[in-house]
């Protein structure tokens, strides 16, 4: 079941806060302190992500087969529904729990694919979306890479992989975005993205 709506507005942070953010968080999905990119931007800064008329995403959950291919924004604004989608398709997969995606992480993938140049029905696997606290912590004790406080338990990140792109590449890509947090994954092949502070982190193999 979908939580109560996620308020589609993303939180407006002052560079002094962003900065103090990312000194007090640990990296989302890597081991040890976030590692800031040279003068985060202020949000007023950041450049959009999609600046078309629409946005749209093509969702696959690999395992499953899963497909979700949605406009979720026009008109000026989000769409509740294709939402809705979104949010199920990146549900956890273990527990089946359900948590409303931030509308800007589909903003940032979306962005993504546009700096890439390549078209808006590009599939993008989802490898992770959201984790409920009893699946992350689980995960926290076999995987050195997982975080206590991911932004995957706020719906606020994806594991993904773009098979129209290299990893790493996505990864270059996302970061020179400044949106949130991004890291490459070298032993799984995934790329993680968030909208938490803008960051990166070193990562494990897990191979």
């Amino acid at each position: 079941m979908i939580k109560p709506p996620f308020r589609f507005a993303r939180a407006r942070f002052t560079r002094a806060a962003s900065l103090s953010l990312m000194l007090a968080m640990v990296a989302a999905c890597g081991g040890g302190a976030p590692k800031p990119f040279p003068v985060p931007p202020a949000e007023a800064d950041l450049p959009p992500a999609n600046t078309a008329a629409i946005r749209r995403v093509v969702l696959v959950h690999p395992p499953s087969k899963e497909k979700v291919d949605v406009i979720y924004w026009h008109d000026g604004a989000y769409d509740g529904h294709a939402m809705a989608e979104v949010a199920h398709i990146m549900r956890d997969r273990h527990t089946g729990e359900t948590h409303d995606i931030d509308p800007a992480l589909m903003d940032f993938i979306s962005g993504v694919i546009l700096r890439s140049s390549l078209p808006p029905t590009t599939q993008v696997d989802i490898l992770s979306g959201y984790r409920s606290p009893e699946t992350n912590a689980a995960l926290v004790k076999v995987n050195r890479n997982a975080a206590r406080e991911s932004f995957h338990m706020q719906g606020r990140a994806a594991d993904i992989r773009i098979p129209a792109l290299k990893g790493d590449a996505i990864t270059e890509i996302a970061k020179t975005m400044q949106r949130g947090g991004a890291a490459f994954y070298d032993g799984s092949g995934h790329t993680h993205v968030d909208t938490g502070p803008v960051r990166t982190w070193a990562t494990y193999s897990t191979r």
